[in-house]
């Protein structure tokens, strides 16, 4: 495992970002097929690690037809069976509880690529059957990747053209790479608002000590970035609020325990992104094609903050007067307020008829359980994963469905 992730944090948010997931789909679909695992999550790799996983089931799948009792080197034995598995391959569909392990997996294997490129290469490399990398497996690990797909392309052309090379040649090459195009990998910072969507991404925990220091790229850096031999002191944050309603107060003499550094801040404009198409002549596995889209714009974000809510103050559309009642709603919001509070008297009774089997006292366990969270996500994963499974729910019905629109507005 690459050394710069807390192992059991990757772990969690892997299965934790799999089930949103698959939950947030599952709600209304038995099953899922190719296209729509195409687009399952906004993270377009990790959509095709999960294709990826499938393509080897499907291979597995081939081989089972095989037997030494007849002739599978024929000619028309061998184009049968290739008819026959791209027509399966056209056809998949996956439940749930197969599909997410893979997510899982395919979710860890995304975030080690982003933020440890030289380890997840190192390891596909290693791993490769007979220690050789042929051409065949470097052009299937070219049609999955996406996120720093630069890499695989450049070993393809050090191949030049012979159908394989051993892997400690591979090594080499990857060395070589990685360090000559190094200011070509992808900035992470850009994907973390995107797995944010489905699970909020803590980096702190997620990464080791040091970890967040290797993603600031000099090319990033401003001209006006200037290096000194004394550093100003760390400037003592303002809240915007009371910078806004209070005049500048002098500027007290420096003091010598004062820090002296000043963290760099680094904006990065993020690159384009890239979706696959599909192309189904000779199979769906073999059929995924590259399609440039137009680029979308993600913020960089460092998520150690994601779960804190951020209130921004717009001094040149409201009063001072309506600013501060804004800040203070929004506070109270954040703050206060219970579950219990935004379920009608009738709505209760038919909660606990309906969806608690009439119990008053599981009701009220299960809203107060409810309302210990912390965000929506966890309450939504507290009831597909709890009270569904304790209490049989159909979670089609009215009541559910009320029930989470109910938590939508709480948090």
């Amino acid at each position: 495992m690459s050394n710069k992730f807390n192992t059991n944090a990757l772990n969690e948010y892997s299965k934790s970002y799999a089930r949103r997931v698959t939950a947030d789909f599952y709600h209304a679909n038995p099953t899922i097929n190719g296209k729509q695992i195409l687009n399952l999550t906004p993270v377009n790799q990790i959509n095709l690690f999960v294709v990826s996983s499938l393509f080897d089931k499907w291979k597995g799948e081939t081989e089972k037809f095989r037997s030494p009792f007849f002739d599978f080197s024929s000619p028309e034995v061998e184009e049968a069976l290739r008819s026959f598995m791209n027509v399966v391959s056209q056809h998949i569909a996956v439940r749930r509880e197969h599909l997410e392990p893979l997510l899982a997996d395919a979710t860890k294997r995304t975030l080690i690529a982003l933020f440890d490129p030289r380890y997840y290469y190192d390891d596909q490399l290693r791993n490769q059957p007979d220690f050789t990398l042929t051409a065949e497996n470097l052009r299937h690990l070219i049609r999955y990747t996406q996120i720093n797909k630069f890499v695989p392309v450049a070993l393809e052309q050090r191949l030049n053209g012979r159908p394989f090379i051993y892997v400690n040649q591979a090594l080499g090459y990857l060395d070589e790479i990685l360090t000559q195009r190094v200011q070509e990998l992808e900035r992470p910072e850009k994907y973390v608002e995107m797995f944010s969507e489905k699970v909020v991404m803590d980096l702190s925990t997620l990464l080791r000590g040091q970890a967040l220091e290797n993603y600031n790229s000099p090319s990033a850096r401003s001209f006006f970035d200037l290096d000194e031999d004394s550093p100003a002191p760390k400037p003592v944050p303002v809240p915007p609020f009371v910078a806004s309603a209070q005049p500048a107060q002098p500027t007290p003499p420096p003091v010598e325990h004062l820090p002296t550094s000043v963290p760099e801040n680094v904006d990065e404009e993020p690159a384009e992104t890239r979706t696959m198409a599909l192309n189904g002549r000779n199979g769906y596995f073999s059929g995924l094609q590259e399609a440039p889209t137009a680029p979308s714009s993600q913020p960089s974000v460092l998520a150690t903050e994601a779960e804190t809510p951020v209130i921004s103050l717009n001094t040149a559309q409201a009063s001072p007067a309506d600013t501060v009642a804004t800040l203070g709603d929004s506070l109270q919001k954040a703050t206060s307020g219970s579950l219990a509070k935004g379920i009608s008297l009738n709505q209760k009774f038919r909660f606990i008829n309906q969806l608690f089997n009439g119990s008053a006292d599981a009701y009220n366990e299960a809203i107060a359980e409810l309302d210990q969270m912390t965000n929506y996500g966890q309450a939504l994963d507290l009831i597909s994963y709890r009270y569904a499974n304790q209490f049989m729910w159909n979670m089609d019905s009215d009541e559910v469905t009320e029930l989470v629109e109910i938590l939508k507005r709480r948090f």
